[in-house]
């Protein structure tokens, strides 16, 4: 029987470092830890294959197991001993970040992405275990050359579908210059980066109407901060919290 462990959910987790690579092998021992389960009315079974295994997923989903979630180098899947066991949701959002970033002359940096005809502020993917407060600062700086601090969250946006039928959340951060001489970094990705007065901006009918938008709602608003409190004292895992001001 293949290597697993319990977990407090009433579910089975396979061991990924113990699965055989042999098919007939890998079936005989899955077939064994299935009997298991049933006989120990287990509800959800775990099952994570590096993608140097991934020739034994063909046999997991033969016997019931079902995707999950994926990464580059590997797959989850899983099997549920009744269609209404509750199994946590996959991740449904990814997430964006864009920066709001205004000179002393008053002038917004935009910037305009290749193939693109219009304007609008720099951002981009928040990647995974990333601070949002990192990725805005670090998505301005590549595609600007402009370094930044961080002051607060000014607004969010949901889209929905966004990409492979997942939803998009993007999130609107008020950064304050450190920097003014644009070099853009991404070449492959911006064509062109600039300070414009927001009237400009405004004004431009070939801006979107939604960027404009923002930009009009959000240039004097007064956002979350960053909460300033040891986050450790709460858990371990939280990672940044943004507050509203008293």
């Amino acid at each position: 029987m293949l290597a697993f462990e319990y977990n407090k959910f009433n579910g089975i987790i396979i061991d990924s470092a113990e699965i055989p690579d042999d098919q007939e092998v890998f079936l005989q021992h899955l077939s064994a830890l299935l009997d298991h389960a049933n006989l120990h009315k287990k509800a959800v079974i775990w099952l994570t294959l590096p993608i140097d295994l991934a020739h034994l997923i063909t046999i997991a989903t033969t016997q019931g197991f079902t995707f999950h979630n994926c990464l580059p180098t590997e797959v989850t899947l899983i099997f549920k001993s009744q269609e209404e066991n509750y199994v946590p949701f996959v991740p449904t959002h990814s997430l964006g970040a864009g920066g709001l970033v205004q000179n002393e002359l008053g002038e917004i940096l935009v910037i305009r992405e290749r193939d693109a005809t219009t304007y609008k502020l720099p951002g981009g993917h928040i990647e995974l275990g990333e601070k949002i407060e990192d990725a805005v600062i670090r998505e301005v700086l590549e595609e600007t050359g402009i370094e930044t601090a961080f002051d607060s969250v000014l607004g969010m946006a949901s889209t929905h579908p966004y990409r492979f039928g997942k939803s998009n959340i993007y999130i609107v951060c008020k950064l304050a210059p450190l920097s003014t001489q644009i070099n853009i970094q991404d070449t492959h990705e911006i064509d062109d980066a600039k300070w414009v007065l927001p009237e400009d901006f405004l004004t431009d009918k070939s801006n979107s109407i939604f960027n404009k938008y923002l930009v009009k709602s959000l240039l004097n608003a007064t956002g979350l901060g960053k909460s300033s409190l040891d986050l450790s004292q709460f858990s371990k895992l939280k990672h940044e919290v943004f507050l509203a001001g008293n």
